[in-house]
């Protein structure tokens, strides 16, 4: 359950700006926190059947509906005050500009036992802050809270059990009561700073580095941001900060660099690539013929297939150009998975036969290799045939890493940053699905009976574009590199 306040208070913490952004500009909790893409959309959704779920636990429990924080503050006081009601969901306390809703409050005794659902399989440390603020504000509200908890999805649940099966409580209560006394003195503090008539100034941190708005804020006008050095410390970034350096050609050429900060350093001060010697022995290390791979897979909350657990990276399909030589293609092959059931064996065993031989195996970054051992884990008879597969793969992202940088890559190596600068004229905005999060999402639909057959068929089409555009996409980022280790780039 997301509210105002609580967002407030997790961003103040890093960033004053942010939180009176918040309070300021965004009161009814809503606007910008709209899902806006296909990705954003199955998240709320998926979180939205975690929480019903979690509520089904408690079949007696009373859901506080109104979004209104004045009204449901009001019901929830009511229902408080009846003996009988045991067990409130999304319950409301708004007192002294502190606003929280509370998953799940369970009576216990003269006090209250506060349950947070996450929509996750893993205990992460910010969940603590998470309890601790919605614990204080229940705290200044007058409850007593007896004990803290989240409830986390488990990884041993399986399609088909019970909803009892798909939780695992993690007591937390000793560190959400001290966080929450701390952060009570810390309140006033952060009132004052997201209170006032004027925004609080702008002040660069490292903790910016990761902020969806820092384009917009502390980065706007920047094109070459000291967070671009790949692998940047904090102890290196409060160095080069101290100096007021926030631009890569600001750097000093004495600033201690990594041989790969450097190439990157180097690239922009002269605003043209940077070309490891080294990257022409790489390149020779592909033996052809040689198969250009690329994986998609779906990952949910609540398996799709029985026999997989909750976050489990199924693979859906893949796409393979094969090339005789550089930039020339032989032969494209492709697969889809059947998403009325599980396919992956399906999918593994035509994914042998497509990739004969003993060609290199080309692919970008780790996640096809990841996929291939977990097929061989999941299927014994053809691990030695997959494993084989594996001793085939290069790795195209990590020779750019190591070899060559680009001033246009804007600090990132992924295919949809590299690509524009190396070959412009290629694009995938022209596509139905441009991106992999919404190619899962498709996916994901598609098993879930989302679209009717004409739809299916025409999201299943869009699949396969996109994944043979990311496949091609390597054979011209091939080319290229090649064109520039004989001097034609």
């Amino acid at each position: 359950m997301r509210n105002l306040s609580k967002d407030l208070f997790l961003n103040t913490m890093t960033c004053p700006t942010l939180g009176w952004e918040l309070r300021n500009d965004d009161i009814s909790g809503h606007g910008s926190q709209f899902p806006r893409t296909l990705g954003e959309k199955f998240r709320v959704e998926q979180g939205i059947d975690i929480g019903n779920r979690a509520r089904s636990l408690f079949p007696t429990g009373l859901l506080i509906e109104e979004k209104d924080m004045a009204r449901a503050a009001a019901a929830t006081r009511q229902a408080m005050e009846d003996p009988r009601i045991l067990t409130i969901f999304e319950a409301a306390f708004f007192v002294d500009s502190t606003a929280a809703r509370a998953d799940i409050l369970i009576r216990d005794g003269t006090g209250w036992s506060l349950i947070e659902v996450k929509s996750s399989a893993n205990d992460r440390g910010n969940y603590i802050d998470d309890m601790a603020y919605t614990a204080m504000a229940l705290t200044q509200a007058g409850l007593v809270i007896t004990s803290a908890s989240l409830l986390l999805i488990s990884k041993e649940f399986r399609l088909g059990m019970d909803n009892r099966d798909l939780f695992v409580e993690v007591d937390h209560t000793d560190e959400v009561l001290l966080h929450a006394e701390a952060l009570r003195q810390l309140w006033p503090n952060i009132i004052d700073e997201t209170s006032g008539p004027e925004k609080p100034r702008p002040v660069l941190k490292f903790e910016c580095k990761k902020c969806s708005l820092f384009s917009e804020c502390t980065g706007k006008e920047i094109k070459n941001h000291i967070f671009q050095i790949p692998r940047l410390s904090p102890k290196k970034f409060l160095e080069l900060t101290a100096s007021g350096i926030v631009s890569i050609e600001d750097v000093p050429a004495s600033f201690p660099l990594t041989e790969r900060q450097t190439m990157m350093w180097e690239s922009v001060q002269a605003q043209s690539p940077m070309v490891r010697d080294e990257l022409e022995s790489e390149l020779e290390r592909i033996a052809w013929p040689a198969h250009y791979l690329d994986f998609e897979s779906v990952m949910t909350a609540i398996p799709l297939y029985p026999n997989t657990p909750p976050y489990h990276q199924v693979p859906t399909q893949y796409s393979s150009h094969c090339c005789d030589n550089v930039g020339h293609v032989m032969a494209h092959a492709e697969y889809l998975c059947d998403h009325t059931k599980d396919s992956r064996f399906d999918l593994a065993k035509r994914l042998i036969e497509d990739l004969p031989g003993n060609g290199s195996i080309i692919v970008y970054s780790n996640f096809e290799k990841t996929i291939i051992n977990a097929l061989a884990v999941a299927f014994p008879s053809l691990a030695p045939s997959l494993e084989s597969l594996v001793d085939r793969i290069v790795d195209l992202q990590d020779i750019i890493i190591k070899n060559f940088y680009h001033p246009d890559f804007g600090g990132s190596v992924s295919l949809k940053s590299t690509l524009p600068a190396l070959v412009p004229d290629m694009s995938y905005s022209s596509l139905a699905i441009g991106e992999g999060e919404t190619a899962m999402v498709t996916f994901a639909y598609l098993a879930m009976g989302r679209y009717d057959n004409e739809s299916a068929d025409a999201e299943r089409r869009n699949l396969l574009e996109y994944c043979k555009q990311d496949t091609l996409a390597m054979v011209k980022l091939h080319e290229r590199l090649d064109e520039y280790v004989r001097g034609v780039g």
